[in-house]
């Protein structure tokens, strides 16, 4: 999705003896912070875990990707979330997680798993929000595969996309506290779609701004 948006993606680990968070910032053009396990329960005060089995993300990762963040929240560069990403970014500004969604907010909404049934579900989109600038449009169908989600959200964030069940399904910075946009859905699987890849588009033409 980066390429057919224009961009050239750039993976990045941790830093060991050969770079530092500051290097990687001033290096690359815009941060996408991608999906992946269920952050660890004690970094956002949680008190039980489960996850069919898998272990949570790596200490290593969760460290990594938080300074990465802050670092880039110190510049003008693009950041787009995505799924574990989005709920990152929103324990990153104190916010919390419901643990598992289908016990924690029981609903008719589907949110598929991790790793498992991939379900898809509409979202209502704020119209007054970057994201609504990007996607152009009011209510649009996403997948969904996670089991985890918004629960309080974090100090200086907005909300600019819900699924019918309330679960929060976007997140903007509501004082210009960086530039990014985080979603819990995962556009790079809905390549189809012109609104989807949109977002991609967006954080590379900021990169290049």
């Amino acid at each position: 999705c980066v390429w057919e948006a224009g961009g050239v993606p750039v993976i990045l680990t941790y830093p060991n003896s050969h770079g530092t968070v500051a290097e990687a910032t001033k290096a690359i053009d815009a941060l996408l912070m991608i999906g992946g396990p269920d952050l660890p329960v004690d970094y956002y005060g949680g008190s039980t875990y489960d996850l069919n089995g898998e272990q949570p993300m790596h200490t290593n990762r969760v460290e990594f990707d938080r300074q990465i963040f802050q670092s880039f929240l110190g510049t003008d560069k693009p950041i787009l979330g995505i799924c574990a990403g989005l709920q990152h970014i929103n324990v990153i500004f104190g916010g919390t997680l419901y643990e598992d969604i289908p016990s924690q907010l029981p609903s008719h909404v589907d949110h598929g798993a991790y790793k498992g049934n991939v379900a898809i579900h509409p979202v209502e989109v704020d119209g007054n929000s970057l994201l609504g600038d990007i996607i152009d449009e009011r209510d649009i169908p996403v997948n969904s595969t996670h089991h985890q989600g918004i629960r309080k959200l974090g100090e200086n964030l907005k909300p600019t996309a819900w699924s019918s069940d309330g679960l929060i399904e976007a997140v903007e910075p509501v004082n210009g506290e960086g530039k990014f946009v985080a979603v819990q859905w995962h556009p790079e699987l809905m390549q189809e779609d012109k609104r989807q890849i949109g977002l991609f588009r967006w954080m590379v033409e900021e990169a290049k701004n």
